[in-house]
């Protein structure tokens, strides 16, 4: 899409200020109802809409409230060690008066068109382009919350009640559900404009309605296992294939994994729902994505540094998990012989990581190493996924790299979940193979190292562990473990609850004597330790374990034992599952509830 002129922004800004009570709205007259009696006006407000609530880059996003990366900032070690309680309802805020500013800016778009006099396949699908926002917001909220507050049209403030109560949670979806529905009907299958093009069409607002279901289904929703919503998820999903396949260019997987974040995304065919960058339309445009992972030699931060627990996640080349029989898996050399994407996402000790501008195309991630100025991963593993190596070192804080927030591949992994929660086991396998074939691992007897005997509760536990190595650092894995409850509940044999385990690092040093100084003054090395003269000489073996041996020692680190000194465990507490409404809302909206379990809750999200 064309970004707006400054101009049209600034007159979109004074319009659209924001008010200062949750529910309160400002007043009807403020924007001339001539605007939605020219299509070009409503465009224009639309677009800004997109500005406003298009997801902006998330890479990374929630990693730390997962077991994909470590921070020991009290914003997630307060939730993952249980140390938010009943009485700390203000400790995280999502129903927030700044949601439903965006959400009246939506409303006052949606009841303008409603009553414009445009023709019908003039107005609608602006239209259906503002009803998809105004579901997106809410599920925002629903999906951490359960029922909120449903505004459904412009408030006025002189003649409406504010005072608007939380709607049980299957109201909320409903109407959520609903705005999506009429989306759909309105909005073509493609945008034939280029300039059009990342706007949202049929088939996204129908696989963003899948990935509600998906979650309207699970546990965390769904404690009776209704089966009928299992049903809803598998034809929702099952009807965004479709709808993306008849797209100009067919909504498939793009061939190469490690490039789906970096590829222009115009000619991306998994793209779905997406926002785009360029890094020479100016810093309000661009993304750091680069700068925060990569290693300090090539300009970055090294943040997002990968657990232990995600490394060993990764199934083998031949599909395999690392501890089944016929794995091949060596713990010594885990790197040899892994599922390809295990490359594309792990910085490990000896990777190669080609960086523009760059001579060393081997990393390492050992303790005090001199190529990265004595510094080193906290895990021992540096962050690969979407990664660029055409970006250069000093460009690394400006990028034009994509953020897709749904993209073809979690469309399959969508469908494949709720086809084998109906039983429909076949259809599931034929999805998750595609995403294994797509990765590189070996098709074996054509099975990708997934056998057809497989049962729903095996392959339940399979598909949950592809997504996590499929969608690692895109925001997905924390809300997976959510809606799963997989953070207190046994998956199954090979997928147990988080609750009670710790995040887990490598603490890798040069054993003696090449951890020793070198002390020759006259020597062009001198104060390097002689690992380094080792590593940078081309001396270690990646392949041979016993070579490998003779020059590191690593120790399995506890990353949880930096917080405070004392060896924590993971216990995101039930109290979690839905959280609570913060104190300014409750006293700027007394029919607001709080959620039940926090003090004084009585708002029920699961009640019927």
């Amino acid at each position: 899409m064309k970004i707006l002129t400054n101009i049209i922004a600034l007159f979109l800004l004074v319009l659209l200020s924001s008010c200062e009570k949750v529910l309160d709205k400002r007043d009807l007259n403020v924007i001339d109802d001539n605007i939605w009696e020219n299509a070009d006006q409503s465009i224009l407000y639309v677009n800004n809409l997109y500005e406003d609530n298009m997801p902006d880059m998330s890479l990374g996003t929630n990693s730390p409230l997962s077991d994909e990366t470590f921070s020991s900032s009290d914003s997630y070690t307060d939730l993952l060690y249980g140390g938010i309680g009943m009485n700390d309802i203000n400790a995280v805020q999502i129903i927030h008066r700044n949601k439903y500013q965006l959400i009246r800016r939506i409303n006052i778009c949606i009841d303008g068109l409603k009553s414009s006099s445009l023709s019908d396949d003039v107005k609608n699908p602006i239209l259906a382009q503002a009803l998809f926002f105004r579901a997106w917001r809410y599920w925002e909220m629903v999906r951490a919350n359960g029922g909120v507050p449903m505004v459904m049209n412009t408030q006025d403030p002189f003649f409406d009640d504010l005072n608007v109560p939380r709607s049980k949670t299957s109201v909320s979806i409903d109407l959520i559900l609903a705005d999506l529905d009429s989306a759909i009907s309105w909005l073509p299958v493609d945008w034939a404009r280029s300039e059009d093009k990342g706007r949202i069409t049929s088939g996204a607002a129908t696989a963003f309605k899948g990935r509600i279901l998906l979650t309207w289904a699970s546990p965390l929703f769904n404690r009776n296992n209704d089966q009928s919503r299992w049903q809803s998820a598998y034809d929702a999903n099952k009807e965004a294939i479709d709808k993306l396949s008849q797209m100009s260019t067919p909504r498939n997987l793009y061939p190469d994994f490690s490039k789906v974040f970096t590829t222009n995304v115009l000619e991306n065919v998994e793209a779905v729902i997406y926002k785009r960058f360029d890094a020479n339309a100016g810093t309000d445009y661009t993304s750091d994505w680069e700068g925060k992972v990569r290693p300090p030699s090539g300009g970055g931060d090294g943040s997002y540094a990968p657990t232990w627990n995600l490394v060993k996640a990764f199934p083998m080349v031949n599909g395999k998990r690392i501890d089944e029989d016929g794995s091949g898996y060596d713990s010594t050399v885990f790197w040899k012989n892994r599922d390809p994407r295990f490359y594309a996402t792990i910085g490990y000790n000896g990777c190669e990581w080609i960086m523009n501008g760059r001579d060393d195309q081997i990393q390492w991630t050992y303790y005090l190493n001199m190529q990265e100025n004595k510094r080193s991963p906290a895990t021992g593993f540096y962050c690969k996924k979407a990664t660029d190596p055409l970006i250069a070192e000093e460009n690394t804080g400006q990028t034009s790299t994509t953020w897709h927030e749904l993209r073809y591949a979690e469309v399959l992994l969508n469908f494949a979940e709720s086809a084998n929660e109906i039983g429909k086991i076949d259809e599931a396998l034929i999805e998750i193979r595609k995403i294994r074939n797509r990765a590189g691992i070996e098709s074996g007897d054509g099975d990708f190292g997934i056998p057809n005997s497989a049962s729903k509760e095996e392959l339940r536990q399979l598909i949950m562990k592809e997504r996590q190595i499929e969608f690692a650092f895109e925001n997905k894995r924390y809300w997976d473990l959510r809606r799963r409850l997989m953070f207190r509940e046994d998956l199954g044999s090979f997928t147990p609850k988080l609750n009670g385990t710790q995040r887990l690092g490598f603490d890798i040093r040069a054993k003696s004597p090449w951890n020793r100084r070198i002390s020759d003054r006259n020597s062009p090395y001198f104060g390097w330790n002689r690992i380094d003269t080792a590593t940078m000489g081309g001396y270690v073996d990646l392949n041979d374990p016993n070579n490998y041996n003779s020059y590191f020692t690593t120790n399995i680190r506890i990353m949880e034992s930096i917080v405070g000194g004392e060896v924590k465990s993971l216990n995101y507490l039930p109290l979690y599952d839905f959280f609570a409404v913060s104190s300014s809302m409750l006293s700027k909206s007394p029919a607001v509830e709080q959620t039940l379990g926090w003090v004084n809750g009585t708002f029920d999200p699961l009640a019927e």
